[in-house]
Order: C-alpha cells, then structure tokens, then sequence
C-alpha cells in the first residue's frame, strides 16, 4: 500500500504541475501583461495601474493615483465587461491610501473568471462622487510549477493520511467490540486484516475517483486557457508584395471556435499589423490588412527593405478581449505601393546596447523632445512618458491632429522583443474595449476625447495639444526603443527614443 499511495501522491504532483504548466501568456502585448489607464472620473483626473495575477483565479493589486488634493475616498469592485452580470458589481472594497503619498490609493481584488473584466472605480471628493471603469483581460500568463518543498510535505501528508485510515479501520474491525483485557484471538486478526484490505479498496477508488474529476477539470482548464493564448502568426508573401496573414493551422481550437471571424474594430481596422526589422529594430510599418472572404487577411505592402521582420498582429474579440499575435519572415526588397489612409512607416538608427535618447528631428525640422525625468527608469514602476511636438522654430506645433482617434500611437520594443506594446494617451487598453465599457455603463471614457473619435482618415479634424502624454510601466530591465507616431497636417510621422530600464 506504500508504494501505491507513492505512486497515487507521484501523479497528484505531475497533475498539478502539468495544470500549471497550462498557464501560458495570453496578453494584449507581448510580455507587458499590466494595465496602464489615465482618464477622468468625473472632475477628477486618475491614472490607474492594474497589475494582472500570473494565473485565475487571481489577485489583482490596484493602484490609482489622484491629481488633486480632494478625493476623500476610492473604493473598486470587479464585474464583467459585458453581458451577464456585467450590471450587478458587487460591494466595493474600500481603498488604502497611502500614508506617505495622500494622492495615491491601493486595492486588491480577485479576478475569478476568464475574459473581458473591467475594475470599476468610485472617486468621493469635494466635488462630489463620480466613476470610471478599467476594462482588463483576464487570463492566466506564465508557468507556476510546484515547489518541492511542497510536492513532498502533500506527499507525506496523503501518505499518512491514507496509511491512517486504513489502520484505523483495521484496528475497529479487529478490537472495537474485544472486551477489556482479552486476547485477540487470530478470528479477530483475520477480520482486522479483510477490514484493512476491504478499505484500502475504498482508499483506491477514492483515489481513482479524485484523479478522474481532476483530470476532467484539468483538460477543460487547458481548453478555455488555450483558447486565450493567441496562436503563431502564418505569414506568406504572394505576387511579390501582398502579404498574407492567418492564424497558424497548427491551432486546432482557435480555428474551431472562429475567434478570427468574430473580432471588432479598433480604432476603425479589425487588424493593426506591426512589421520590425531584426535585428537593429531601424524600421517599423504599422499597416492595417483587409480581411478576404476565407478569414485570413492580406495587406498589399509598401516599398519594404529587405530582411527579417518580426510581425506583431493586434485584435480585439466581441467580448473586448485583446490578443496579440506573433510570427517572422524573411522579405526581399519589395517595390511596393506608396502608404495610405492611416498606414505608416518609421526608420531609425540601428539599436546599440549604449543607445539612448529624448530628442528626434524629422527631415522637415520638427522636433520631438521626450521630457524625461531625471531619475532612471525603473522596471515594473507605473510612469507617464510626456512628450512635445516642436516646430522647425523649437516653438509648440499647432497643427497637430487625432490619429486614428488619438493624440499619438507608440510602439514599445524590447531589444531581445520579449517586450511588444501599442498604447496610446488613454493608456494599454483597446479603443474597442473603452467603447464597450462606454456603451454597456454611464461611466466616463477615461482618456478619451469623444470630439477626436472620428475615424474617417479623410476628416478635417481641429488641431490638439502637441504635448502628448502615455502612460505605461516597462515590465522587466532591459534596452527598449520607444516608436512614436502622431498627425501633423495630414501627414503621419514616426519618430523613436532610445532607453535603459533597470
């Protein structure tokens, strides 16, 4: 019975690390997996981070930072983003504020479930009580194997737990009814011994019963998380320069469930595919493909420069949860079509492990000054990245427009790209997400202004602040090369920023 409950406590052990294993990455971004969202509740300006749990059930740690002096209280409460129970959060928790900084406020609360989440926050102050939601998908995002230690404390402890039972069985069956004093006559042994035989029969299917629920639970747990890790990117090129995107055929469920066929615009494209040139990270396209009548999509390239390009394809589902897709490909010199409606291109000088910068000039003059702070950036710290668009004068810009419905669009790459990031002024959350949020509550759109939401590329849009503001938080140290993109009379620019995190 040892070595069988050895065995039993052996394939718990595997069991629960191979669940674990389950829980791969299933962001956005590519190894960002946090939530960065600067807006306004009401008359009061926040900027939130939501630090996502490695797997779900999960807690999540809050932080929300005020601007002003008179928010009294912030409570935050979890639900769904949309449909069932989306309308019914539960009570809020109340906030910590910090005793050190007045302006900032700590929660931390369960996520549950997988999908599309939104923390909804309640701001009391001075000028009365207000709202913003934060949505947030959920879904678990790195291994989490089984320490040791552990594995052999559960393994003695089922050990003797199962050895226990039997011998207490064993000993009813044999003396329970002896009077005291008497001899255990071999009648009572033999009876003792088919008691302890007869329950470790019963331990057995116990056993067998637990793993066999387990195994269930642990397959339907590996189905819902694969469905939210995004599969491989397939990419080919056909007649010289039409790329062809799809998700890879090896990613059986992904196709069965149709996930492709049921995305939602962001920021007017159902896809912004991303193209960087490896290893130097000097060229960058961010184009916007065309689905076909078969699912994939295929978007007639630009006159590209040969080489290996690293491919990043953003989408959003129904439900306003985001993926990011991977692949790479090797692409000759194509002479391609000139860029249109809200396509773009950047270069910039190969990446150096001793680059670093805060000041691009285009080829027309404009200056763009990233006003950084004088600290060094820390890894996994909730910053504001400011930046300022000059004229060929060093003087404010006055022409700068929306881009696709924002102030500014930026590109955030790790040197080894283990790090990809396309965020915007309001923060990491999809356009499509806060539309939902804004369409399913009465709360504010943090970080968006409603008056720029025109996504018709040929749109006279009126001029915005050239001081652009991103909220982010780089997850791990490293060399990282910022792309910046934003409108300046109808023309899109891209400009790029050099720094060390650590």
């Amino acid at each position: 019975m040892l070595s069988a409950s050895c065995a039993i406590m052996r394939r718990a052990a595997m069991l629960a690390v191979a669940m674990l294993l389950f829980a791969v990455p299933a962001n956005a971004h590519v190894g960002s997996p946090n939530v960065f969202y600067e807006g306004d509740a009401g008359p009061y300006h926040l900027f939130v981070t939501v630090n996502v749990p490695a797997v779900i059930p999960g807690v999540a740690d809050v932080q929300i930072r005020a601007d002003s002096n008179d928010v009294r209280q912030v409570s935050t409460a979890v639900t769904r983003l949309a449909g069932a129970g989306s309308q019914y959060a539960p009570v809020p928790d109340v906030a910590n504020r910090s005793p050190i900084d007045p302006h900032l406020f700590t929660s931390s609360l369960w996520l549950m479930e997988y999908g599309s989440m939104r923390v909804l926050i309640n701001v009391a102050g001075a000028r009365g009580s207000a709202q913003m939601s934060v949505p947030v998908p959920s879904a678990a995002r790195r291994m989490l194997p089984m320490p040791p230690a552990l594995g052999a404390l559960l393994l003695t402890l089922a050990i003797g737990l199962a050895l226990g039972a039997i011998s207490i069985v064993g000993g009813a069956a044999r003396e329970a009814r002896l009077a005291p004093g008497a001899f255990v006559t071999p009648e009572l042994k033999r009876r003792g011994w088919r008691a302890m035989a007869l329950m470790s029969v019963i331990t057995a299917a116990i056993f067998y019963l637990a793993f066999a629920w387990w195994n269930s639970d642990a397959r339907s747990y590996a189905a819902v998380t694969k469905l939210f890790k995004p599969p491989k990117l397939a990419l080919t090129l056909v007649d010289g320069n039409r790329l062809a995107i799809r998700p890879s055929p090896d990613d059986k469920d992904w196709l069965r469930f149709g996930v492709m066929d049921t995305i939602v615009p962001d920021h007017g494209h159902l896809m912004h595919l991303f193209l960087v040139r490896m290893p130097a990270l000097d060229r960058i396209w961010h184009l916007h493909p065309a689905r076909q009548p078969d699912g994939s999509f295929v978007d007639t390239l630009p006159s590209v420069e040969p080489g290996h390009y690293t491919v990043f394809a953003d989408i959003v589902g129904q439900t306003g949860f985001p993926w990011t897709l991977v692949g790479s490909i090797d692409l000759p010199a194509i002479n391609g079509t000139p860029l249109s409606g809200d396509d773009s291109g950047g270069q910039a000088l190969p990446l150096t492990s001793s680059s670093n910068s805060s000041l691009d000039v285009l080829n027309d003059g404009t200056h763009v000054i990233w006003q950084r702070a004088s600290s060094t950036l820390k890894a996994n710290a909730p910053t504001i990245l400011r930046f300022e668009v000059q004229d060929q004068n060093g003087k404010p810009a006055t022409d700068v427009e929306p881009y696709m419905g924002m102030a500014a669009h930026a590109e955030i790459v790790s040197s080894d790209l283990q790090v990809f990031a396309h965020i915007h002024p309001s923060g990491s959350v999809p356009m499509a997400a806060l539309m939902m949020v804004s369409s399913n509550s009465s709360d504010s759109m943090a970080g968006m202004n409603m008056s720029d939401m025109n996504m018709n590329p040929g749109a006279n849009a009126a001029p915005i602040s050239p001081e652009l503001s991103i909220p982010y938080g780089f997850p791990t140290p490293g060399h990282y090369r910022i792309f910046l993109q934003f409108k300046r009379a109808n023309k899109i620019e891209t400009v790029y920023f050099d720094t060390l995190v650590n």
